[in-house]
C-alpha cells in the first residue's frame, strides 16, 4: 500500500474507533470519513462496508493491546509489575466502551478475518502467559485468570475516565494481589 493510502487507512480506523466509542458503532460512514479528513469514496475503497471497518477497528484494538503488553514487559522486571502497567494502559484506552457493540459480531469476524484472528490470538497468548507467570511467581491470586481479569477490565472501563474509575481500577488491582 502506498504511504498516502496507509495514512488514510490509519486515519479512518482512528476516527472510527473514536466515534464508535463516543457515538456508537452505528455512526454514519460519512461522519467517520469527515472526522478522518478523507472523502467518503476513500473510506469505501478501504472499507467496502461497516463490517470491514469494524474488523479493522477490532484488529487495531488487539494490536494496541499486544503493544501494551510488550511495552510493559520491556519496562518492568516482574510479571506483577507488567500486569499492573498493562491493566493501567488498557484502562486508558477506554476500550470497554466498544465491548458490547464490537463483540456482538466478533465470532463471525474472527472466523472470516485471518488477520483479526491472528492478532487476537497473539494478545490472548501474551496475556495468558503473563497471568500464568504472575501465578508462578506467587504475585497473582490463583483463583483468577484471563477471563476474570478481562471481564472486570471491560466493566471498569465502560464509563468515561474519572477519579472514581481510576480508584475502582486501583481496588481491582489490589484485589488481584496474592
Amino acid at each position: 500500500m502506498r504511504a498516502d493510502a496507509q495514512r488514510n487507512r490509519a486515519q479512518i480506523v482512528a476516527a472510527a474507533r473514536t466515534l464508535f466509542v463516543s457515538k456508537g458503532v452505528d455512526t454514519p460512514m460519512e461522519e467517520i470519513a469527515r472526522a478522518a479528513g478523507v472523502g467518503v469514496g476513500t473510506l469505501y475503497r478501504r472499507f467496502p462496508d461497516r463490517d470491514a471497518l469494524m474488523n479493522a477497528v477490532s484488529t487495531d484494538m488487539f494490536e494496541r493491546l499486544v503493544e501494551m503488553i510488550t511495552s510493559a514487559s520491556a519496562a518492568e522486571s516482574s510479571a506483577w509489575g507488567v500486569l499492573q502497567r498493562f491493566l493501567r494502559s488498557w484502562a486508558e484506552m477506554r476500550l470497554g466502551l466498544l465491548l458490547d457493540p464490537m463483540c456482538h459480531g466478533m465470532p463471525a469476524a474472527i472466523e472470516a478475518d485471518p488477520q483479526l484472528r491472528t492478532v487476537r490470538q497473539e494478545w490472548l497468548d501474551l496475556f495468558d502467559d503473563l497471568i500464568q507467570q504472575a501465578h508462578v511467581d506467587g504475585e497473582l491470586r490463583k483463583d483468577v485468570g484471563l477471563a476474570e481479569i478481562a471481564t472486570f477490565m471491560n466493566m471498569v472501563v465502560r464509563d468515561d475516565r474519572s477519579e472514581v474509575t481510576d480508584r475502582i481500577l486501583d481496588v481491582m488491582i489490589d484485589g488481584l494481589k496474592a
